[in-house]
Formats: structure tokens, C-alpha cells, sequence
């Protein structure tokens, strides 16, 4: 299969960069320094799942001189991109790729599926984590669980996404495929929305949260939001409760990944949106619509923006 990386930041160079050392066909595109770097000297992973040197990449600068037909779309852009980024694929792809989104937050799938159809959509709950060292280096900061991939809408045969699902595998990306991607996406929701904020508020890694108590507080609040929120949208969670997921994101998802460093953090130290609205925001927005009161992931949400804004 041919692999169109669309963004490549730190997921995408993990991504692509191992499925392209286990000799895959893969092509990058991305918008910064790192793509030149890439283009200039190659590809460096390092950090938890060892060290890889990739030479022979194949990366463009946007897609203006891209060429070819792809299979497989892996779509690692922020989420406020997605919309614009996947119809700049479109003369890239034909009727059987499939886009996968390794992105974070909520409203990716339904913004790849207004432009493609939900029977070429498939969703992905990714939740290692990496960042670039340098242009040309992307480090695996940790690991915390399988990445799962699944068809939101049910409309992509299982056996279809297996071949991605096996490639990732060998090129030492644990994946499986998920039956229940939608519930999945939404544990990973809660993750992100618990952590990722407040490590970006206070400039701190992840483990360090869990340091006050009265952090602690508010992560409790943010699920019991999420869980209401969740709850009159009909999702099934994979959680009996709030306390169930507290409890196991406390004792078996902040430990291994204790010493990360937020992306919403990196996002701001570097001068760029965040995620927000993708996050904690479309949590604040689902309440409104429903009538659900959201107030901790609204303070979170009107917190990042005002900090967003001092680098305007």
C-alpha cells in the first residue's frame, strides 16, 4: 500500500518514518522546518521505542508539487486543519483510500467524512506521545497503550483496515482493531481533557498534576462533565462512572506517563493554537447545545484561550 503522511509533526514522523524503515512506500507532507529538515538529511526517531535512522524520505513542502495516487491517508494535522487539509488531498485519492485520523479531540472524523464519505473514514485512538527534539528528530516520550482503529460509522469492513492494521504492527506500532472506536475516542477525550490543559496551565508534566489536591479536584470535575456530557449524547462510555475512569486514569494512565510534557504546553511555548476547541471546548460546546452545565471545562477552555492570546 502507498501511505500519504498529511502533517507531519511528531505522530506523523513516528508513524510514517518506522512504516517507511520496514520499507513501505510512504510520502510526507508537511508546512515547517522539520519537513526541510527531513527532506535535506532524513528522518531520526529515538526515545522509547529505540533509535531509527531513516534516509531515503520522500517529503514535500505542501502539496503543490505532489504526485501519485495514495491508499492509505494517515491525517496528523491539528484539529482546526482538518476541514482544509483533507481537501487538499482529494486529487490524491481515489474511491478506495481510506483516511485514518491520528489526531486528538472530538469533530475530526466528521470533518473527514463531510469531504469523503464515512465509508473511507476510519478513526484511531493514539495514545503514545512524541515531539520534535530538533527539525529532523522526532522522540517517543511514552507509551500507554495499543493504537486502536475502527470504523466510526461502521461502514469500513474490518478486513480493510487490518492490512493497516498489520503494517503498523510490523513496524513495531502496537495496533489493533477496535469495534467500539467511538468509545474509545471518548477514553481518550477524557485523558487529554483531564491532563492536557492543566499541564499546560501550570507548565508542568503530567505527573506532576497530581501533586495538589485541589488539581486533583478539578481533574475529578472535568470527567464528571465529560460523563454528563457523554451520557445525553448517547455515547457508551467504556467506564461505569467517573470515579471508575478517575480511578484508572490515577493509577494506571498518569504513571507511565508521568514525566510528558502536554502538547497543548508545547503548542504555546512555540507560539501556535492549541487544540483546545477540539478538546475541553467541544466538551463546553456539546453542554451548551444540550443544556448541560460544563463549568470546569469552560474555566479550562477560556483559561487556554487567554493564554493563547498573549502570543498574538
Amino acid at each position: 500500500m502507498k501511505y500519504l503522511v498529511m502533517g507531519a509533526g511528531a505522530l506523523g514522523s513516528v508513524f510514517g518514518g518506522l512504516l517507511a524503515e520496514k520499507g513501505h512506500d510512504v510520502t510526507f507532507v508537511g508546512m515547517d522546518d522539520h519537513l526541510r529538515a527531513m527532506q535535506d538529511s532524513g528522518l531520526t526517531i529515538t526515545g522509547i521505542w529505540g533509535d531509527h535512522v531513516i534516509r531515503d524520505i520522500r517529503a514535500y513542502y505542501g502539496t503543490k508539487d505532489l504526485e501519485g495516487m495514495f491508499d492509505v491517508v494517515l491525517l496528523s494535522v491539528k484539529s482546526y486543519l482538518t476541514s482544509e487539509v483533507i481537501r487538499q488531498t482529494l486529487p490524491f485519492i481515489s474511491s478506495d483510500t481510506l483516511v485514518f485520523s491520528i489526531q486528538n479531540g472530538l469533530g475530526n472524523w466528521e470533518a473527514i467524512a463531510d469531504t469523503v464519505g464515512w465509508d473511507r473514514t476510519v478513526g484511531a485512538r493514539v495514545i503514545f506521545g512524541a515531539e520534535i527534539m530538533s527539525p529532523g528528530t522526532a522522540r517517543v516520550t511514552v507509551y500507554a497503550d495499543k493504537v486502536l482503529l475502527g470504523s466510526p460509522a461502521g461502514k469500513v469492513p474490518a478486513q480493510k483496515i487490518n492490512g493497516v492494521c498489520e503494517d503498523l504492527n510490523n513496524a513495531g506500532i502496537p495496533a489493533e482493531i477496535s469495534g467500539a472506536i467511538e468509545a474509545s475516542l471518548w477514553g481518550k477525550v477524557l485523558y487529554n481533557c483531564s491532563l492536557n490543559p492543566l499541564g499546560a496551565i501550570l507548565n508542568v508534566p503530567y505527573g506532576r498534576l497530581q501533586d495538589v489536591p485541589e488539581v486533583l479536584l478539578v481533574m475529578r470535575r472535568i470527567i464528571e462533565e465529560i460523563f454528563s456530557v457523554a451520557k445525553e449524547k448517547g455515547i457508551a462510555l467504556s467506564y461505569g462512572s467517573p470515579d471508575e475512569y478517575y480511578r484508572f486514569l490515577i493509577e494506571k494512565q498518569l504513571p507511565p506517563t508521568s514525566t510528558h510534557r502536554s502538547s497543548m504546553l508545547q503548542d504555546m511555548e512555540l507560539g501556535r493554537r492549541t487544540e483546545i476547541d477540539a478538546l475541553n471546548g467541544a466538551i463546553s460546546r456539546y453542554g451548551k447545545d444540550m443544556a448541560v452545565p460544563t463549568p470546569v471545562n469552560d474555566v479550562i477552555t477560556a483559561i487556554i484561550k487567554g493564554l493563547e492570546s498573549r502570543s498574538k
